[in-house]
């Protein structure tokens, strides 16, 4: 068995685990500046995300989380630029206070794809993407 280090696992040894990107689309002429989110990060967005609902079956409480929402809170809180709290990139696509659905607005589906794909890589959730049966199985999630 090999010897471990503490020292191996110290910050500043490893590095900050929050990465930053470009990511460049084609009809914006500035690139999409993201970072990557941490652990504890993705928790709190989680928590955002999950409510409190009665189970009418069994009148417990149980908690529900929204996947669609912890999708669109990660990737809003990923980007760094442009600023998505910009009260006059709000205006200029009618989205005041909602920087989810501007970035909706904002792009194509494709491009919102890729969008997604680069903060997944840059929080280093396709580390392990080599397989394609663990991609079929992200797929169906």
């Amino acid at each position: 068995m090999a010897e471990t280090n503490i020292q191996d696992f110290l910050m500043e040894n490893v590095g900050s685990p929050n990465r930053e990107e470009e990511v460049n689309l084609k009809r914006f002429k500035s690139p999409f500046k993201i970072r990557g989110l941490d652990a504890e990060e993705i928790s709190e967005i989680r928590k955002q995300a999950t409510r409190r609902v009665l189970n009418r079956r069994t009148h417990q409480y149980e908690s529900e989380t929204d996947q669609n929402k912890v999708a669109e809170l990660t990737l809003t809180a990923s980007v760094v630029f442009p600023d998505l709290q910009n009260e006059e990139l709000q205006k200029s696509w009618g989205c005041l206070g909602d920087p989810a659905k501007l970035l909706k607005k904002m792009l194509y589906v494709g491009e919102y794809s890729k969008l997604s794909d680069a903060v997944m890589d840059a929080s280093g959730m396709n580390e392990d993407a080599d397989n394609p049966d663990d991609l079929i199985e992200t797929a169906k999630n």
